[in-house]
């Protein structure tokens, strides 16, 4: 049952995902879409089925409203959004569904694969957040950590940049958040830890 829901989802996923209204809410750092919904796909949908259980991610924190964020490992602008959220995961205010995508170097799925296939994924991904910041300056990255990924996980690095793209994301970091009204709304790029501690009291 779930690979044949699955097989749906990612039909629906490009036939018109974007028309879930993805509402932004009048922030400045957004994009606004207005497309009418296709039949059958809904905001809720998207967030509650598709989301929540069609592609892979790694959560951090709890609390608060929750958001989405694809990020490659090889990207410096994700490794800055990765420190302006933690202060507000750690402070119980927000939770990040951390969705890996492996496109921007030859050895991002290499990465991406060493946070997946570990048996404590976000412990990996904290690891790898600590050390990649030198990594990325020197652009040297011998000494990050790498693992052969596995069919399982080249299928859902796949499928997650698959829902990215669909979305209408074109690069790292990609960020999707419901708001109250329960529409949803996307940042393409990276924001200020300010920008989105403003952005919370507007999200589910």
């Amino acid at each position: 049952m779930k690979n044949r829901f699955r097989t749906k989802a990612q039909k629906w996923l490009f036939t018109g995902i974007l028309g879930c209204s993805l509402l932004l809410s009048g922030m400045p750092f957004a994009i606004a879409q207005t497309t009418a919904p296709p039949k059958k796909m809904t905001a809720a949908i998207l967030w509650n089925q598709i989301l929540a259980h069609q592609i892979t991610y790694i959560q951090e924190g709890h609390s608060g409203p929750v958001i989405y964020d694809f990020q490659d490992p090889n990207c410096p602008y994700c490794h800055v959004m990765y420190e302006h959220e933690t202060p507000l995961i750690k402070a119980g205010k927000l939770t990040v569904r951390y969705v890996p995508v492996a496109f921007l170097t030859p050895q991002s799925p290499a990465e991406a694969a060493s946070w997946l296939q570990s048996p404590h994924p976000l412990m990996a991904l904290k690891h790898f957040e600590t050390i990649v910041g030198p990594a990325l300056r020197s652009g040297s990255y011998r000494f990050l950590p790498k693992t052969t990924p596995t069919a399982k996980t080249t299928k859902e690095l796949k499928l997650n940049l698959d829902m990215m793209s669909a979305l209408g994301f074109e690069g790292t970091p990609a960020i999707l958040y419901r708001v109250k009204s329960g529409q949803l709304g996307r940042i393409p790029g990276m924001i200020s830890e300010k920008q989105l501690a403003e952005l919370l009291p507007h999200l589910q």
